[in-house]
């Protein structure tokens, strides 16, 4: 009896410690913009700096509908606050292809990329999209998931609240 218990105690210890693999940090996470190669989101987003990131589809609307809030208010925003706003396109497939095209017909400012195998995705346990979170010093400070109307002036709020 008590070997079957520590087979099975063996057993159930293996498979825990299987499933929390660590996952790579979210500074190794690879992403892809419009336009070049790829590029590690550490390499984007400097240790002291505040970045807004906002997770979206190129197949959802709520998704589109929140970038457009944003960039409609983004060049006001960068005057009123040190921040930095990345745009990270969670599409495989079909809707992977749609992004340059999307960013060029919304007329979008900011920085737009595609975290190609979710790695940026999974670094910030994003769940839903569309999606936003707010960095600083490495760690995810505020998230914020679905978009409705209005939705964008709370996160400016956030973001100013976070200022040195």
């Amino acid at each position: 009896m008590i070997k079957v218990l520590s087979i099975f105690s063996l057993t159930v210890l293996l498979s825990a410690t299987a499933s929390l693999r660590a996952q790579p940090p979210a500074s190794a996470a690879m992403l892809k913009p419009v336009r070049g190669p790829l590029v590690s989101f550490g390499s984007l987003t400097p240790g002291d700096t505040l970045i807004l990131v906002c997770f979206w589809s190129a197949a959802s609307d709520a998704g589109i509908e929140a970038l457009d809030a944003i960039n409609a208010q983004y060049a006001g925003w960068k005057k009123r606050a040190r921040f930095r706003m990345l745009a990270v396109a969670e599409d495989e497939g079909r809707g992977s292809g749609r992004i340059r095209g999307l960013k060029s017909e919304h007329g979008w400012t900011f920085d737009v990329y595609e975290d190609i195998n979710g790695e940026l995705r999974a670094a910030a346990h994003i769940r839903n999209l569309p999606s936003s979170v707010i960095i600083t010093g490495g760690k995810v400070v505020y998230q914020m998931e679905g978009f409705e109307k209005g939705a964008e002036a709370y996160l400016f709020d956030k973001i100013l609240a976070m200022q040195p």
